[in-house]
């Protein structure tokens, strides 16, 4: 007489056969039109995977890791800024994600900064984006934490804020402040306004509870909902 541990075998083959064909949804915006595409569990599930070990191979090959957390972050910018260009005219604004951005190897400034700060967390640096201020035209930012403190970047313009010692700038040495900008600025504008025009009434953004960057992981993905659970990670990251 069969034993029922192999009594229960193809039972139990049977049911993960048919959790891995559960249908799931990806969405991808095209010029602003969302589009819902289904697939099975066990595609999405393996997408991921892929996606989180390519950023984690792209990054190694990057970045030093013995280097320091602003040496990191510099040779990113540079990265970023050198394999990601602005959208040829013509071209739609594609929204999905992020390693997509980097193989089409083109976006909009919010995206550039996406690619930038996804890498960077990936290189054991947190990193986030947001917005100078809240209101159009936006300019979008990037805070990256070195030190102890978020430190300011501007991917889509090459900025990177300093302080008056010449170390990287902190939010808060920003909004506390204002000349940094304007030092920052060199006489430029952005959108037809003074660039040190968006941080007027500057304020530091609260960082996100979870970071875009680690959702991309697979343990910090697969955690992240019993955060939600218990009330944490309710801001997963700001735009």
């Amino acid at each position: 007489m069969p034993s029922r541990r192999w009594l229960l075998l193809p039972v139990t083959v049977a049911a993960l056969a048919g959790v891995a064909v559960i249908p799931t949804e990806t969405r991808q915006a095209v010029d602003s039109t969302l589009y819902v595409h289904t697939i099975p569990l066990y595609a999405k599930a393996l997408d991921f995977v892929q996606r989180d070990l390519g950023y984690a191979r792209l990054v190694s090959g990057i970045v030093d890791e013995e280097a320091a957390p602003e040496a990191r972050a510099l040779t990113l910018l540079e990265w970023t800024r050198r394999n990601i260009r602005d959208t040829p005219d013509g071209f739609p604004v594609v929204d999905d994600h992020v390693l997509n951005i980097i193989i089409r190897g083109y976006g909009p400034a919010w995206q550039k900064a996406e690619v930038f700060t996804t890498l960077t967390t990936y290189a054991g640096v947190p990193a986030f984006v947001a917005s100078s201020r809240q209101i159009a035209p936006r300019l979008t930012l990037s805070f990256v934490w070195v030190e102890r403190r978020w430190r300011v970047f501007d991917v889509d313009n090459g900025i990177v804020f300093r302080n008056r010692r010449g170390d990287l700038a902190s939010a808060d040495e920003l909004a506390h402040d204002p000349s940094l900008s304007t030092a920052a600025a060199g006489g430029r504008s952005y959108r037809s306004q003074p660039y040190e025009a968006y941080f007027e009434g500057f304020r530091p953004p609260v960082a996100p509870d979870v970071l875009r960057g680690e959702l991309q992981m697979l343990w910090p993905r697969l955690s992240y909902p019993v955060m939600r659970l218990i009330g944490l990670g309710r801001r997963e990251w700001q735009s």
